[in-house]
């Protein structure tokens, strides 16, 4: 009996006996090819012949289970594509299909059959490889209803431009999708004095007509360009935007784009937006690596405030300076706008400007979540202008840093900010120490501050706050323990695993407020250092003014505006530390005397450089 391809590899290897053990036994159950030797009875020779000439016919469901499988282990996978997907359904069969046909695997995030990973493959491999001079329509309309169905992400890794030569292809799926016809004609592909275009293959029909897609990644680059390089073989046309965008009308259940190393400026992603403008289910858009200038990022605001379910918007390296900030800034101050990650790297044409835009619209109260502003050339001096939202309370002859502006802004009570990158940048003194002040007083517990020009002890006092609000969220998301000896232990664990070292019984009293000091030892010694006050020399001036009175009085930051949710609700810097009242009650349950009015809490969080270990205070 052969070993059924239905169990997993790892029963087999956890049932299998070593070969020290049991050595003279005659009969071993792990050996499967004990009866190679022997002859095939009548069955098997019966469903090989089967196999090898089948084409549908008899139906899998006319044989015995038993033989089923045995069936779908030996048949050939170079069947015709059609009569496999209009009978066979079976996992393993799909999975040996993409084996025999692809060495590499796949990389499987979501819990997808064998049969949508072939097709999506397969389908991808004939869009690679087809050059537009002998695109036939009627082929990839043939093509289309065959995999269609079954096709849910398509990444195009590749394209091939019209002005490489046809005998470059020499993918055995291209048979199929090149007429004899044209293949036989010696007349000239181009008319004399015609310009030879290098427009891609039209993506209308290959990209409208697929009814389940979900995701596309689409790159307009030559994956294998050979002895024949040229820079302009890297182009991505006009009408190559055209082609795409019309496809994208089509696809109404579209949630992820990804257009990536691709020659896209702004009058391209103008079309690939008018494209996606009626598609309401669209959550990620990814323009990295491409062109795209102030202009092009003008659109792109437009184009987030009117989809409320856009959430994740990335532009890695692209070409927009400050102007082209400022109007993403001012759409996600829109009522509309749901944009929780904005991913700005390695923009480093954005400078101090561009990103003081930003953070005017997290201080006027958007909703991101997530923030990545690494490597965007942020520098120590002050601005040469300060954006419009900021008014100094000083003089306009003293404008801030864009350090500081992003301390008032993520500083702020309830800010929805939770991860930050600034790395690669030059924050500057005395900026840092008002920056790391900021990341105490919010919300903050994820940063990255490698090589962002802080200075040791303000990077020092910012990952402490962070990991001090690690540890609260880990506590608040862990199980609510009924007892106080649960709750200690708890704690311990919590500490143990966030490096702290601290009391756990008073650690686990603290696990729901704030702490006001922060304890951090580094080379140069160790630092208690208190939250202060921002400073209110500056402040934002609100966005939209709300007819509702604000849950604060007025100050000088301006008049009192109210936004769309609970943590809005405050856009003046922080005036006061708010201490929360706790229930003290001993590990037998009994209430204790409340602490005094000038007890400070502590926690102490262990911080060193990179390159060293942890030392103990």
């Amino acid at each position: 009996m052969k070993f059924n391809s239905s169990i997993p590899l790892n029963t087999l290897l956890a049932y299998k006996n070593n070969e020290n053990l049991e050595r003279n036994r005659k009969i071993k159950s792990e050996d499967f090819d004990w009866d190679s030797n022997h002859p095939l009875s009548l069955v098997c020779i019966c469903i090989q012949k089967l196999s090898e000439n089948w084409l549908g016919a008899p139906q899998l469901e006319q044989l015995v289970a038993k033989d089923r499988e045995f069936f779908l282990e030996i048949l050939n996978t170079d069947v015709p594509l059609q009569i496999l997907v209009d009978n066979i359904k079976s996992d393993i069969f799909w999975k040996r299909c993409y084996n025999s046909k692809w060495s590499d695997s796949p990389v499987i995030t979501v819990e997808k059959k064998w049969i949508n990973i072939f097709m999506e493959r397969h389908y991808a491999d004939i869009l690679e490889n087809l050059n537009p001079r002998l695109y036939d329509p009627e082929k990839i309309t043939t093509l289309v209803k065959l995999c269609g169905p079954y096709i849910q992400s398509l990444a195009i890794r590749s394209l091939v431009p019209s002005d490489i030569p046809v005998q470059r292809i020499t993918s055995p799926e291209m048979a199929d999708l090149i007429t004899s016809q044209r293949v036989k004609s010696d007349k000239p592909l181009l008319k004399k004095g015609e310009a030879l275009s290098r427009d891609h293959i039209s993506l209308h029909a290959a990209i409208g007509s697929l009814t389940s897609l979900i995701e596309l990644h689409i790159t307009y680059q030559l994956k294998y360009t050979g002895t024949d390089y040229r820079r302009d073989q890297f182009q991505f046309t006009n009408n190559d935007a055209k082609n795409l965008a019309r496809g994208l009308e089509k696809s109404n259940q579209l949630k992820v784009l990804r257009i990536t190393r691709t020659d896209m400026n702004c009058h391209r992603v103008k079309y690939i937006l008018r494209g996606l403008s009626d598609n309401q289910n669209i959550e990620t858009i990814d323009f990295s690596h491409c062109k795209i200038g102030d202009d092009g990022s003008c659109s792109l605001g437009k184009f987030i405030a009117r989809h409320n379910k856009l959430r994740n918007l990335i532009l890695i390296d692209n070409n927009f300076g400050p102007a082209g900030a400022e109007h993403i800034s001012h759409a996600l101050n829109h009522p509309t706008c749901g944009i929780r990650n904005l991913d700005l790297r390695l923009n480093n044409k954005l400078g101090s400007e561009g990103i003081a835009h930003i953070a005017v619209s997290i201080a006027r109260g958007c909703n991101l979540i997530s923030l990545n502003i690494s490597g965007c050339g942020i520098k120590s001096g002050p601005l040469s202008k300060a954006p419009a939202g900021v008014w100094s309370a000083t003089s306009a002859e003293n404008p801030p840093s864009c350090g500081d502006l992003l301390a008032r802004a993520i500083g702020l009570v309830k800010t929805p900010l939770r991860s930050l990158d600034i790395s690669v940048n030059d924050i500057g003194s005395p900026s840092d120490s008002t920056l790391s002040n900021a990341i105490c007083l919010s919300y903050i517990v994820d940063i990255n501050l490698k090589r962002s020009g802080m200075g040791p002890i303000a990077m020092a006092i910012a990952e402490a706050a962070a990991a001090a609000q690690r540890l609260r969220r880990e506590a608040e998301k862990g199980i609510r323990f009924r007892r106080s000896a649960s709750r200690v232990l708890q704690a311990r664990r919590v500490a143990k695993c966030m490096n702290i070292d601290a009391d756990p019984i008073l650690l686990a009293q603290q696990l729901s407020a704030r702490p006001s000091i922060v304890s951090v030892a580094s080379e140069e010694g160790v630092y208690s250092v208190q939250t202060q006050p921002l400073p209110s020399d500056f402040g934002f001036v609100p966005a939209i003014k709300s007819p509702l009175q604000s849950s604060r009085a007025s100050s000088t930051t301006g008049p009192p505006t109210s936004r769309r949710s609970s943590h809005h609700m405050i856009l003046e810097p922080v005036k006061e530390i708010r201490r929360t009242a706790l229930v003290r009650r001993g590990s037998d349950g009994s209430l204790l005397k409340s602490r005094r009015a000038t007890f400070e809490r502590h926690i102490k969080i262990f911080v060193s450089t990179e390159n060293d270990d942890l030392e103990d205070i």
